[in-house]
């Protein structure tokens, strides 16, 4: 994989209310964990966007959000071209600024390929 074809650009980010209105209210494949819940929904981009909920409730100082922040995007970086036309919005629950990096990775792409599973089926379903 390219370098440029793992970038984080600007199409690539949910960045209007509606956009996470839109995934909360009609998301169609849902995976929680006890530190993370990932809601999604296809979009018909043919790329994916990513969206994230970390509040300072949840997550602590912005230190402590800003490193989660970072830790997601990087996951999604790397992931985005087996996540299909999905809007995602990852949303922080309470403790997750006191999971490690590589626990924030793993539980990702545990979720990753939880979605990604359904949303095939569904295809193959169709």
């Amino acid at each position: 994989m390219s370098v440029a074809a793992t970038r984080y650009p600007r199409a690539l980010r949910l960045l209007k209310p509606a956009d996470f209105q839109r995934v909360f209210k009609q998301a169609r494949y849902k995976s929680g964990d006890r530190y993370l819940t990932v809601l999604a929904r296809p979009n018909g981009l043919g790329h994916p966007r990513l969206g994230m909920a970390i509040s300072i409730r949840n997550a602590g100082n912005a230190v402590a959000r800003n490193r989660v922040k970072r830790v997601i995007r990087e996951c999604f970086r790397l992931s985005q071209a087996r996540l299909d036309s999905l809007d995602l919005v990852i949303v922080g629950r309470a403790g997750i600024a006191t999971r490690s990096n590589r626990q924030l990775v793993e539980s990702l792409q545990h979720h990753w390929q939880k979605i990604t599973d359904h949303a095939q089926t569904d295809v193959i379903d169709d």
